[in-house]
């Protein structure tokens, strides 16, 4: 039979499905697709998708309370389906039986509007085809979401971000794209030219993401936002330990102990830029910037 249905391109036999109900979590709130606080909301890495995911689900569920004049916060009865008197209780949500193949949903009508929230956020089934063939799910996973509207709005959102960050490193001075180009992890000097700079760093914010080093898997534009936004005189004082610390002016330790040959400078990198930001070090952070310099000459 199954090899049958197989070669309809089919998993199960016509008319019969599969029944989904809200999942509920171990806290016991049920996983609604109209929860701007949710857990799957706050686990989700990249700030472009979890702004827009949190911006939907606040205006969908006031639209549907407002539609259905029903509580929906994750811990309402109406979740309950086994409160449900009959397939008629409006109060009360049903369950949805997918068929095989494509299953359509009328966003006009409420409650349709309503059961397509809470099964696009249903952990049985993938955010995306795309998603699945990521691994984000598991293999055996039988549904995906189909919505062009929800991803091309977060292409939309994350290239309009990307756009944004190269614009304003665009303005910068040299001295300036340097220091972001090295704070991100590039191989960078003072003798890279702007033109090389500038190509390094508009490659890594279209990755998305980092793929290695000490940013690995956090936001590229998130990290370079951080770096841009920064006062300047933080920003130099960064650029400057990262270099000393580059020209083995200091040694990093297993234990991220700073060492200046075998004295202990600082407990941790940002202790020892908190040091040399404060007013009173000042000559502390000449001394420094006297030592990279000769480094630096002493390297050609």
């Amino acid at each position: 039979m199954q090899q049958g249905l197989s070669q309809k391109g089919m998993t199960r036999i016509p008319g019969t499905g599969v029944f989904k109900y809200p999942y509920k979590e171990l806290d016991g709130q049920y996983r609604t697709g109209l929860d701007p606080n949710a857990m799957y909301i706050r686990r989700i890495g990249d700030p472009t998708e979890r702004e827009i995911e949190v911006e939907r689900v606040t205006a969908l569920k006031d639209k549907l309370e407002r539609a259905l004049n029903i509580e929906l916060g994750p811990r309402s009865k109406f979740w309950n389906s086994a409160l449900s008197t009959s397939t008629e209780d409006v109060l009360h949500v049903q369950p949805v039986k997918l068929l095989d193949g494509d299953n359509y949903f009328d966003l006009s009508i409420p409650l349709q509007e309503l059961a397509f929230a809470w099964l696009r956020v249903h952990p049985t089934i993938a955010s995306s085809y795309q998603a699945w063939e990521r691994g984000e799910f598991p293999a055996e996973t039988q549904y995906y979401v189909a919505d062009e509207d929800i991803e091309n709005q977060v292409t939309f959102k994350k290239k309009q971000r990307i756009n944004k960050c190269i614009v304003k490193f665009d303005s910068m001075t040299p001295e300036k794209k340097r220091k972001i180009a090295r704070m991100l992890g590039l191989p960078v000097t003072d003798d890279s030219k702007e033109e090389a700079v500038y190509v390094q760093v508009d490659n890594l914010l279209k990755q998305t993401e980092f793929k290695s080093g000490k940013y690995q898997g956090l936001s590229t534009v998130e990290v370079f936002e951080r770096f841009a936004d920064m006062k300047e005189n933080l920003l130099h004082i960064k650029d400057v330990v990262k270099q000393a610390i580059q020209h083995s002016i200091y040694r990093v330790r297993n234990s991220g102990r700073i060492y200046e040959g075998e004295y202990e400078v600082a407990v941790d990198e940002e202790a020892l830029i908190k040091y040399l930001a404060d007013d009173e070090h000042q000559d502390d952070l000449i001394t420094l910037e006297q030592k990279l310099k000769a480094k630096k000459l002493a390297a050609v």
